[in-house]
């Protein structure tokens, strides 16, 4: 799940997102009125809200590009509100289910949730009008759209792409005898390079070999990478009884186990706790999203460090990563739905995602910008968007109860000594019903 970035945008970068989204006016104007002879008639006045989950660097570039948006299409104002993430959920959930007059116009979720918006009859997909479906298809990388697509239509366009990488701390690296650039060769690579990188004498812990607190990061990428790389792309949720496959396949409990392991041995979850492990030079090895670029150069702006790709499990095999986004969507509700649409494309175009990219740490999900120079430019940079060609997305059905579920998992065997069995299937009935909960009957 990506953690929103709550840095304040410096003078500085206000400027350059100022100069950044002329392009966006260029690209994503409004198409010239006809003349006529005679009075012009006057413009609808058309309202659209806007929810999204607050972080102070996006609020700051939505409410730039309302003001640009709202400036070149006369008689269009954005209610953009920008809510608490504790308060975000339930508000949305109370005002969709009350409907129009309480529910927003424009809002975001996170891809997993998208499809059952879209099977509740919630949204309306994006009007051919403003971006034709092909054009879509076309224009994005194919996983940042899969999971807003229905048939022929698309229901909501992607921002705050990431990937999940590897960052090391190049000191700490060199200090234990390793190369910090040379990639893993496999799963065991990565364990053994842990160990020799964790320092602990007896209970006491100063140095963790791999941070590996972001558990559910690391449960979805193992048993992602197992079944779209080995399983020809297996899906995680078994179409006709909407149940994990997970126990059709030993290989997933043996990658839950192995993960318990490493967790256990080269981790401590009591040391440093609540602290940025990584940031303050106490861990050798973090996985994260590209956007964690940015917190790092705001902590520990002199901490030199390498990404690399996450490990294959065995080696040879082709690299591997999860990659997870949000959709802003429209409701069924709107009173305008081309106009909802314009606005979101003019916040999710080519242009628009340079902005994005420049001050929120969002990854592109335009095809033509993979391989565009100014995102490529030092060698953490180009496996960041080198990532962006092998991923698929999250298979999760829903959202914040996967994060509980899969940590729980972890927990009951490395902090409650369960057998790793035994947490593991009580994990696949939890997230069953998870499952369920989260897809509409037919």
């Amino acid at each position: 799940m990506n953690k929103p970035n709550v840095r304040n945008l410096s003078r500085r970068e206000l400027l350059k997102l100022a100069g950044a989204s002329a392009a966006v006016t260029m690209m994503a104007a409004c198409t010239p009125a006809p003349t006529a002879p005679g009075a012009a008639p006057a413009a609808k006045e058309i309202k659209l809200t806007h929810w999204q989950h607050h972080s102070v660097s996006r609020a700051q570039t939505v409410e730039h590009f309302k003001a640009r948006f709202e400036d070149e299409n006369k008689g269009v104002t954005i209610d953009f509100q920008s809510i608490p993430w504790a308060d975000y959920w339930g508000k949305l959930a109370s005002g969709i289910a009350a409907g129009k007059g309480s529910a927003p116009d424009v809002f975001q979720i996170p891809m997993g949730l998208v499809e059952e918006y879209v099977a509740g009859g919630n949204l309306v997909p994006v009007s051919n009008l403003v971006v034709a479906a092909k054009e879509i298809g076309d224009s994005y990388l194919p996983w940042t759209i899969q999971r807003g697509k229905k048939g022929n239509d698309y229901y909501g366009l992607p921002l705050d792409v990431q990937t999940l990488l590897v960052y090391r701390n190049d000191k700490l690296f060199k200090e234990a005898g390793l190369d910090p650039k040379a990639p893993f060769k496999d799963l065991n690579d990565l364990y053994e390079q842990s160990v020799k990188l964790t320092k602990k004498k007896g209970s006491q812990t100063d140095q963790v070999g791999f941070d590996t607190g972001y558990y559910s990061a690391w449960l979805t990428t193992l048993f992602q990478q197992f079944l779209q790389r080995e399983k020809n792309g297996t899906a995680w949720v078994d179409a006709g009884t909407k149940k994990l496959v997970w126990p059709k396949h030993p290989e997933i409990l043996d990658l839950f186990k192995w993960f318990c392991k490493l967790s256990a041995e080269t981790d401590d979850s009591a040391f440093m706790t609540g602290q940025s492990r990584f940031a303050l030079g106490k861990a050798a090895m973090t996985l994260g999203h590209p956007v964690t670029r940015g917190s790092l150069k705001t902590q520990a702006p002199d901490l030199a460090y390498t990404i690399v790709p996450f490990a294959p499990r065995q080696a040879g095999q082709p690299l591997y990563t999860a990659g997870s986004h949000w959709m802003w969507v429209v409701g069924k509700w709107v009173s305008d739905v081309q106009s909802a649409w314009k606005w979101v494309y003019y916040c999710t175009n080519k242009p628009a995602q340079i902005v994005w990219s420049d001050l929120g740490g969002d990854l592109p999900s335009f095809k033509e910008l993979v391989d565009d120079p100014r995102f490529r430019k030092d060698e953490n940079a180009k496996v960041v968007m080198d990532s962006l060609k092998y991923a698929t997305p999250w298979e999760w059905v829903g959202w914040a109860e996967w994060v509980k579920e899969l940590g729980d998992g972890r927990d009951r065997v490395v902090i409650g000594n369960e057998a790793p069995d035994k947490s593991f299937n009580t994990m696949v009935d939890n997230l069953n019903k998870v499952i369920e909960t989260h897809t509409p009957k037919s």
